[in-house]
This record gives C-alpha cells, structure tokens and sequence, in this order.
C-alpha cells in the first residue's frame, strides 16, 4: 500500500487495514455511513419540530412557504405580498414539502437543512476514505457533524446548509473522477457531467456562487499543478449544457413573469450585497469570521494547526501527488477569503469552509491513531484536544445561568462531561489513540444533545414571538387587525395566522398619529409594543383604554376591546 503523506499509515499493529479483502472494505464503508446516518439522526432531528422558528430568517423562510401553499402561486417566493428577490424559489419547495409531509412548519423547514448537512457528513466520508481508507472517513465525517457551528446550522431553517452541501459535492464529485480518470475521455465527460449538476443544484439554492465559487476552486486547481490545459474542461459542452438545462429554466421563467427580477436579484441582492449595500456586519473589518472559523470548529481547532503544518503544500505551481489535500486547502481558503472580502457578513456564510477543513483534520488524525510510531506534535495535540472538549460543560452551565435554567439537572452535563474526559486521559496514557478521539467525540455529542434538550427551549422563546403570536392567533378574526409600534417581527404574523404585520416606525414622522387613529376606530386593533417605555407613547396616542392581551419579556401585545375569554 502506497505510503503519501496524507494516507493512513500501516503498521504492524494493525494489519487488518491492509489485509482485508475489497467486499470486507465495502461493508465496513456500508457500516460507517450507517452509524453516520444515525449519529447525524440524534444530533440533529430531537426537539426539530417543538422549537418555536426564530427571528428573522426562519420565521421568514416559513412565511413564505405558508404564501406558496396558500396562494399557490410556486413560481416567485413573496413575503407579506410582495415579491421576495432575495433568495431562489427552490429551497422553500423543498421546505414545502417538508411542511407537507410532516404536518409542521418547524420541522418541514428545519428538515431539509437536516437531511442536507447528513448528505455533507457522507460527502466528507467519501472524501476522507478516497484518500485515507475508511477510518480517515469516519474520523472526518465524525467530526464534520460534531462542529458546533455545523450543527448548530444543520438545525437551522435556511438555505446556507443545502447551499453548502451542493457545492461540497461538486468538488467531491471532480475530485472522484480526477483521481481515478487517468485521462479517459469517458471519466472527463463524466467529471464535468457531475460537476455541474451540483453545481446547477447549488445555484438553485442561493444564485450564481453556487457554481462560480466550486469552478474558482477548480481553476486554482489546475493553475496551481500546472495544468494550464486542463482549464479547458470548464467549458466542456456536456457539462455545461447540464449546468444550462437544470438551472436556467426556473431564472428564465421568473424573469419573463418579473421583468424586474434579474436587476433585483442579480444585481441589487448579489453584487449590491458583496459590495456592502445591503443586510449583515458591514463594519467589522475582513478577520471578522476568524474567530467564528475558530470557536465554530472546536474542539477540532486544536488539530488544524498540525494538519496545516503535515498536509499544506510546500510547493506551488507544478504537478504534484498532493492532489487531494492541495484541492481541499485551496476550498477553505478560497471560501474563506471570498466570504471575508464581502462587505455584508452573516454567521452562516463562513460555513463551506467546515467540511474540507473536517477531511483535512480527518486524514492527519487518522494518521496518527493508526500509527504506533510516536507523534510528539500529536500527543500535544490531543492534550489540547481532551482540555478543550472538558471545557465544554462549563461553557454549558454558563448558558444555563445567562438563561436562567440552572437547576439540579445542570450537574448531569457535567459529570457525563467528566466521565468522557477521564475516560479520555485513561486511553492518552494506554496511547489507546482511536478511544481518546471516539471519547471525545461521545463527549461533544452528548452535550451538544443536552443543549438542545435543555437549553434551546429557552434559546429559541428568546429569539421567536410564538408565545405572543399564538395568543393574539386564538382570538383575532379575519376582520381585525395586527400591527406594530417599531419591530414587526415575522414570528408574530407567523404564529398568529395572518401573512404581515402592518408597522409603525417611531422615526417616520406621523406614524404614531396615524397608529392613535387606528386604534380609536371601530376595529379591533392588536398591537404589538417592543419596549415598555413606549407603552406610555402607545396609550397616550390611543386616547383610550387598551388592554393587555399576553407579555413575552419588554414586549406586550395590546388590543383596543377588552379581550374575549
């Protein structure tokens, strides 16, 4: 077995890796997608579907899924009426779907992000074992799904993790067939063929990144081996007729029904956006998604230094047999850069740098579990490692007290915790090196499902109104009306079974006039009020007696008639 400085090492110690026949590879790769399959299951399906939707994405999301089934209307996303430019139509089908089929806008959402982070777990153990046998895909997939900002985001009612997982599969899908081409014209057709039906797939989800970012990395990809002529099959006909058939229907269709949509979308929410004219942190500087990159990776952070210092290529500009970590390096990097250099940042953006940062931690750490040979930067790391995953519970019970939830269940993470942890040092001292990285990763999964047993509950109530929406949802009649003083969340409209939420703006002149007027006439009025400093402001305006309907911290919903019991 060829030896590369990315592969698993064999040794003496086991020599079962190198003896086990090609069926008996093929089952042991069947039986780790399946515990794969399964631990993605438990991490990211409990509490899917009873987690009230947050503001603003996915409430927002969900409300225009109502307005596809509501209206029927599948060709152009609208929020509250109107048109939404922002994103493609293809996501909230596939969340429409979901809602369909499940019953539930919180799980019909939140599902599709569930099932498309699992396909990147098994993307990244289909990487990871093509280059470093199946134990280097199980470590990296394990560690791909156990990312706390992967997680978090494989549980999110959003676009980014479909976005994310599409283009990983168009580079997982060229580097397949470049590995094992050897220049057959049949594996080029087929290279190309894959590669941008993802790639068709991902610009369906979120616009044209979807295949300029995989086709820039592709392109770094030949520049950087030296393969100038290779940058050819960009073009290839196959391909790209693929690529026009799968995603320009939709784009073609929308425009001629929206003349309006190609400046909107194109211009105004891509272009616009990337140049700092739209939503996001626009005034952090471009290390902004460092320490996001960082704190969103551990435990796994401790590792990428040492996989940088084994794996980064050490020469530029020539054919090379680092073919695979080259590819990978240049993902993450490229990735990162791209999205740093936007001047509209969002958390979410930074997450296609995960899953190859996850295959390129994956292969130097099965490296070194598979080896008997002594690791010194290694044994360090995993020092790093086991300090890293025990400070996991307390950062938990930290969480607990800022939301007020510590009790006498609180000590149950931390002695699970512990126990990982100890278990964890017992095998660093047998230089039981598998168990120290398989305790670990038992110890960040079983707190990560803690918090999202214990802890999210309280999470999400803070970043939804579902409290104040269902309770305005259980008296407000078609006739009535629902607005706002200053913010109108889309969770409100949401969960109070209305499509929008008229605003009043403080700052806009003769909008709290205009509000008073309302609710003196003879409609039933529910207002929702953020602050209880304008509370006063409300009441005075009204120059009636309005009454309380329901409260959710500073917020209150009021109402103009006395509510019905």
């Amino acid at each position: 077995m060829k030896a590369l400085s990315y592969s698993v090492v064999v040794t003496e110690r086991d020599p079962a890796i190198s003896t086990h026949s090609p069926s008996s590879k093929q089952r042991a790769a069947f039986y780790c997608a399946a515990a794969l399959i399964a631990l993605c299951g438990l991490l990211y399906l409990p509490r899917a579907a009873s987690l009230p939707l947050a503001d603003p994405e996915e409430s927002r999301c969900a409300l225009i899924v109502r307005g596809m089934l509501g209206t029927g209307n599948w060709l152009m996303p609208h929020l509250q009426g109107r048109p939404y430019y922002d994103k493609p139509a293809p996501f909230f089908w596939l969340a429409a779907a979901g809602q369909w089929l499940t019953g539930s806008a919180e799980l019909g959402g939140r599902i599709v992000a569930s099932i498309a982070a699992t396909a990147a777990v098994l993307v990244t153990f289909a990487f990871a074992r093509r280059l470093g046998g199946n134990a280097a895909g199980l470590i990296a997939a394990a560690i791909l799904a156990t990312a706390p900002e992967f997680f978090f985001l494989a549980r999110w009612y959003r676009m980014d993790m479909p976005f994310t997982a599409l283009m990983w599969a168009a580079l997982w899908w060229f580097w397949r067939e470049e590995s094992a081409g050897e220049g057959k014209p049949v594996r080029r057709v087929r290279q190309w063929v894959g590669f941008y039906t993802f790639a068709a797939l991902a610009t369906l989800m979120k616009g044209p990144a979807g295949v300029l970012l995989p086709a820039g990395v592709v392109t770094a990809y030949f520049l950087s081996t030296a393969q100038w002529r290779r940058l050819m099959g960009l073009f290839h006909p196959a391909g790209l007729a693929v690529y026009l058939l799968l995603a320009v229907p939709w784009y073609a269709l929308v425009m001629l029904r929206y003349p309006q949509y190609g400046y909107q979308f194109f211009v105004v929410q891509n272009l616009s956006r990337y140049a700092g004219q739209g939503l996001g942190h626009r005034d952090f500087l471009a290390v902004y998604y460092l320490p996001i990159l960082l704190g969103g990776f551990l435990p796994w952070t401790v590792y990428l230094f040492g996989a940088a210092a084994r794996s980064f290529p050490k020469t530029w500009f020539r054919q090379t047999t680092d073919g695979g970590p080259r590819l990978l390096w240049l993902a993450a990097v490229l990735f990162f850069v791209f999205f740093s250099l936007s001047r509209t940042r969002l958390v979410s953006y930074i997450l296609p740098v995960f899953p190859p940062l996850a295959v390129l931690t994956g292969l130097t750490l099965s490296q070194w579990a598979c080896s008997t040979h002594h690791d010194r930067l290694y044994r360090m790391g995993a020092r790093a490692f086991i300090t890293a995953v025990a400070a996991f519970p307390p950062a938990v019970i930290g969480l607990e007290i800022y939301l007020k939830t510590f009790g006498p269940w609180s000590g149950t993470v931390v002695v699970a915790g512990g126990l990982f942890v100890v278990l964890q040092i017992r095998a660093l001292w047998r230089d039981q090196r598998r168990m120290v990285l398989g305790w670990g990763m038992a110890g960040i999964a079983a707190v990560l499902l803690y918090a999202v047993l214990r802890d999210a509950p309280k999470s999400y109530e803070m970043m939804s109104n579902r409290p104040l929406g269902e309770a305005v949802g259980r008296v407000i009649t078609p006739s009535d009306e629902l607005v706002a003083w200053g913010d109108a969340p889309f969770s409100l409209a949401l969960y109070a079974g209305r499509s929008a939420t008229g605003r009043f703006q403080p700052h806009t002149p003769g909008d709290l006039d205009r509000l008073g007027e309302l609710l003196r006439s003879s409609r039933t009025v529910y207002c929702l009020v953020n602050r209880p400093q304008d509370m006063d402001a409300v009441k005075s305006a009204a120059g009636t007696e309005l009454f309380v309907l329901a409260k959710q911290g500073d917020a209150a919903v009021v109402v103009n008639r006395k509510p019905r019991d």
